[in-house]
């Protein structure tokens, strides 16, 4: 994964040196610029999705607004074949908790080159901060054992009477096999908030040939930090051969890749139409 992302920051800083020469852009421009967009996000530790607000301040300023949504990996999630199912159902082995990760925040925008034809590249730099919330859900897990029946040439599975369960280390020593995760929901009640903020710089690069509608392929770097550690993963009995014990971090620097699409928004336009329609209702 981190390979695949450096790469791709990589490509698109050597894009950033090129004047991209294209067709002579003959649409009408709309100079006094909001815009909304959406984006879908590749983290090194998930994925994510993005919603932005960006409110014109000059020619080459915005102030943005943003929320956003990410599900996180822990580095040592090691996914498993469930042994009396089929090879689909798998689970990670010592995953705890489903972390959740929502952020709102604030920042700022500004252009370094302007678009000045339709085949051209914008390329934008840009900042948020704010507040961030994680969310842990336990993960619960149907749990049992499987029963070898005299002279069949099957096994049968037996529940266990704590199933389903949240994740216990001491299973695999008591021959307690993992059957697969329960229901999504189950644990919704049990969710625990840990409250933390973030900080995000990154550049876009938008292409869109369309004055109005926003093409832009983002890149950049997120840090946050928590109260208290992030309890994904259970490392209270670590691998044979580990020089020390792996641990749930407080703190995470991230490098993003997004996709965003949105619209540009003239609010002359939309006080003209609010004008009109209003003379209309009259």
């Amino acid at each position: 994964m981190k390979k695949r992302i450096f790469f791709f920051l990589g490509v698109i800083s050597c894009c950033s040196a090129i004047y991209a020469q294209g067709e002579i852009d003959l649409q009408p421009r709309v100079f006094y610029r909001n815009e909304w967009s959406v984006a879908a996000m590749l983290n090194s530790n998930g994925f994510g999705a993005n919603y932005r607000l960006g409110i014109h301040v000059d020619a080459s300023n915005k102030r943005l607004f943003e929320a956003e949504f990410a599900y996180l990996k822990d580095p040592k999630e090691k996914k498993s074949n469930v042994p009396i199912y089929n090879s689909t159902a798998r689970y990670v082995e010592g995953k705890k908790n489903l972390p959740l990760n929502f952020k709102v925040g604030y920042g700022k925008q500004r252009e370094r080159f302007r678009k000045h034809d339709a085949g051209g590249i914008a390329i934008r730099y840009f900042y948020n901060f704010g507040p961030s919330l994680m969310l842990l859900k336990p993960i619960y897990y149907e749990i049992g054992q499987v029963v070898y029946i005299p002279g069949a040439t099957y096994a049968r599975w037996e529940e266990h009477p704590d199933s389903p369960s949240k994740y216990n280390p001491e299973w695999r020593s008591n021959n307690i096999l993992i059957g697969r995760r329960a229901s999504l929901f189950k644990g919704f009640s049990e969710i625990r908030l840990v409250p933390g903020a973030y900080a995000k710089y990154g550049y876009s690069f938008e292409f869109g040939t369309q004055d109005r509608v926003i093409h832009a392929l983002e890149a950049g770097f997120i840090g946050e930090a928590f109260l208290r550690r992030i309890d994904i993963m259970d490392f209270s009995k670590p691998d044979m051969g580990q020089s020390k014990v792996a641990q749930n971090k407080q703190f995470f620097l991230t490098i993003f890749l997004s996709y965003r699409f949105g619209r540009i928004v003239d609010p002359y336009e939309v006080r003209q139409k609010r004008e009109r329609s209003r003379e209309i209702s009259y």
